[in-house]
């Protein structure tokens, strides 16, 4: 039986998050991709440095009679794999695209020049393919209580570098005993939960979701013999610290860590499952 409370609640790191990319996006026209959660260090992704209007690293600007011709023709030239595009001041433009998008950078840079701003998933293109940043470790975790299992179900078991991939995160609670003596598991998760790609047999994560999601309040309340299913996504940016913004093809894992919605402990993380990226 599935038991969930779930309510809006314009404070879930999900929606902080979606917040903040729209304002920035709103006063500097476009951010680069950053993590979800970054701010509960899950997934673990360090500071990022790319361009930014803020912080363009060039000095080269656009007429500002162009801007916004400029912003059309990307915008139709990139279609599915823009994250993100708009205008800075000064003749600048930024624009975020999919990881693996590299072939299209190119593209946009030769067509109009080092003024416009680009982020090829959590990495910054200049003219040539750009380092990954080197993601940490997943986070210390406990033993789930007695009882609880938790298990992530992804919509495949193979999914092309670049791309996102849907699932679910599964919360048991067996719990022996009867159920009216038997204390509820209590966790404001929030949804949906962010999985991220690891290397097999390791908790060293490789690859991650690079986009903004605004979620909701998920607040999971189960007795004895109920479970929770929670939306969840992986995403495959990479973040090894090798070249390219794509996770290449191999074998991995997948692990998603399921704490509350502001990052306090305690955090479980589900068994992991495996995954093959497929060259793109």
């Amino acid at each position: 039986m599935d038991h969930l409370e779930t309510r809006e609640r314009h404070t879930t790191w999900f929606a902080m998050a979606a917040a903040l990319l729209v304002a920035l996006m709103v006063t500097w026209g476009s951010v680069p991709a950053l993590p979800v959660a970054a701010a509960v260090e899950y997934p673990p992704v360090p500071r990022l440095t790319l361009p930014t209007c803020l912080d363009p690293m060039t000095s080269s600007r656009l007429p500002e009679s162009r801007v916004t011709t400029v912003i059309a023709a990307i915008k139709a030239r990139a279609g599915t794999h823009l994250l993100g595009l708009g205008p800075c001041s000064q003749g600048l433009v930024t624009v975020g695209l999919t990881p693996g998008s590299e072939r299209l950078a190119r593209q946009i840079r030769d067509a109009f020049g080092p003024a416009v701003l680009i982020t090829v998933g959590l990495t910054s293109w200049n003219g040539h393919t750009g380092r990954s940043p080197r993601c940490g470790s997943l986070p210390a975790s406990l033993d789930p209580p007695a009882g609880l299992s938790l298990s992530v179900h992804l919509a495949s078991k193979r999914v092309r570098s670049g791309d996102n991939l849907q699932g679910t995160v599964s919360v048991d609670y067996h719990r022996s005993g009867r159920r009216s003596d038997a204390p509820p598991f209590v966790m404001d998760t929030g949804q949906p939960i962010e999985a991220v790609v690891v290397r097999r047999g390791t908790h060293d994560v490789v690859g991650v979701y690079s986009g903004g999601i605004a979620g909701t309040g998920y607040g999971v309340h189960l007795s004895p013999g109920q479970r929770a299913t929670i939306p969840a996504f992986v995403g495959t940016a990479r973040c090894d610290g090798g070249p390219g913004s794509a996770l290449p093809g191999g074998r991995y894992q997948v692990v998603a860590a399921v704490m509350d919605e502001n990052g306090k402990p305690p955090r479980y993380l589900t068994p992991p499952v495996g995954l093959t990226v497929t060259p793109s």
